[in-house]
């Protein structure tokens, strides 16, 4: 777990209590809360202060630092930003339920672990106003919302776009069939991020509802679609696609190594940086399926927990995040793409030209429970067939065998389960 910057609780004087390690803190407060020991004393603060558990990189603290200072001047308020992993958020969100009592009053998580903390947020309903809803594509609010209540709300969204040489590649391929003639015709040039981990999912689902798949139902007939095209596309792949992850194969697309790979906003952002966009590269919508074009919402939502000191102020925080302007400073001031696209004829809108025609193709992952382990069995079946040589139809015969009757959709049967195939979202 990353330090924080600053414990969020200031202990003028401990008893008895052996000193936290410096990677603990934010849990370590915690654990002093559910205690309730009187033999800590704890200084006040003369402002109130918000705390906000966020997932950022050291050198996005201090950018978002400045992001902030506006609410706090206006609200008299200090903020407490703690620098934490997704994972260590939920757990430490899990954590102040069971006590009882909190330090953290917005808590930022990922997509794929909304289901497991919606349980511990508070509901956010009347935060999704007329002005909020057009900031983010209509999948980016079905993933926060829960059987009529809002938990969560978009914090600093992303999805995916092909991003290729632009030298090399010229026109980039618009369709699957493009896509696989250039494969062919260079081979090793073609790279997708197939290391075991929830981002080979991320590649994988435009292609699974590019060609009208679900990822909750391996009887779907878009699966074997999709599975098959892969297979087709695997000898042709880069050999190292088997590990790349997000900044492995960005590097090996900076070493010219691979031509054309999907990613997200970040890439082009780095790419502009190392100055080779977009002088060399360029970002381009995600190729047509049978089925058509779509591509997978990424990013961290920003909920309340049940456990918030100051669920008020907190309320108030997203509030405020939720209007145009401070979207546009908060992409401006970290250097991230939103979901605003940027103006036309900037050089920002040549850079991020394929994620703004991605933007009407939006779709979430499913925000169930049981997410994680789902995505681990379809990890090993795609990887199974790319690098394994296993047929598509027995790696989805296996996966049905392997996936739990819970997360299947309710029927009798591959051929029932068919035809309720579909992740609940719209098409």
């Amino acid at each position: 777990m990353k330090a924080p910057t600053q414990s969020p609780l200031k202990p003028r004087q401990c008893i008895g209590l052996p000193a936290p390690r410096p990677a603990s803190l934010l849990l370590a407060a915690v654990l002093l809360l559910s205690l309730g020991t009187p033999a800590c004393r704890f200084e006040a603060k003369p402002r109130k202060r918000l705390t906000l558990a966020l997932a950022l990189f050291p050198g996005e603290s201090s950018r978002y630092r400045r992001f902030l200072e506006d609410f706090e001047r206006d609200r008299h308020v200090e903020i407490l930003i703690v620098a934490e992993t997704y994972a260590d958020i939920l757990y430490t969100v899990r954590a102040e339920a069971a006590a009882g009592r909190g330090v953290v009053d917005v808590a930022e998580l990922d997509l794929a672990l909304l289901g497991a903390a919606r349980g511990g947020m508070r509901r956010l309903d009347g935060l999704e106003t007329a002005q909020a809803q057009a900031l983010f594509p209509p999948a980016a609010w079905q993933a926060a919302r829960r059987r009529g209540h809002l938990y969560f709300v978009p914090g600093r969204l992303m999805w995916q776009a092909m991003i290729y040489n632009r030298l090399e590649v010229g026109r980039p391929p618009g369709t699957w069939e493009e896509l696989a003639r250039f494969a062919r015709a260079h081979p090793g040039k073609v790279a997708l991020k197939a290391a075991r981990y929830d981002g080979l999912v991320c590649d994988l689902l435009p292609f699974l509802w590019g060609a009208g798949g679900s990822l909750r139902n391996p009887y779907a007939p878009g699966d074997y679609t999709a599975l098959s095209f892969l297979a087709q596309l695997a000898p042709f792949l880069n050999p190292y696609s088997a590990v790349f992850r997000e900044m492995p194969i960005l590097e090996a697309q900076m070493r010219g190594e691979v031509w054309i790979h999907f990613n997200w906003p970040f890439a082009m952002s780095y790419l502009a940086s190392k100055g080779l966009a977009p002088r060399f590269a360029l970002s381009a919508p995600i190729p047509r399926g049978p089925a058509g074009r779509a591509t997978v919402l990424g990013g961290g939502y920003l909920g309340i927990p049940k456990s918030a000191p100051h669920p008020r102020l907190a309320r108030a925080f997203l509030r405020y995040l939720l209007s145009a302007s401070a979207q546009r400073r908060l992409s401006r001031t970290l250097g991230w793409y939103g979901s605003l696209a940027p103006e036309a004829g900037s050089t920002d809108a040549a850079l991020y030209a394929g994620f703004v025609a991605m933007a009407p193709y939006v779709r979430a992952r499913p925000t169930i429970r049981n997410y994680l382990p789902l995505s681990e069995r379809w990890q090993d079946a795609v990887r199974a067939v790319l690098f394994a040589g296993q047929s598509p139809q027995a790696a989805l015969n296996e996966l049905g065998q392997t996936t739990a009757a819970s997360q299947l959709a309710p029927a009798a049967g591959p051929e029932r389960a068919a035809e309720a195939a579909g992740d609940g979202l719209p098409r």
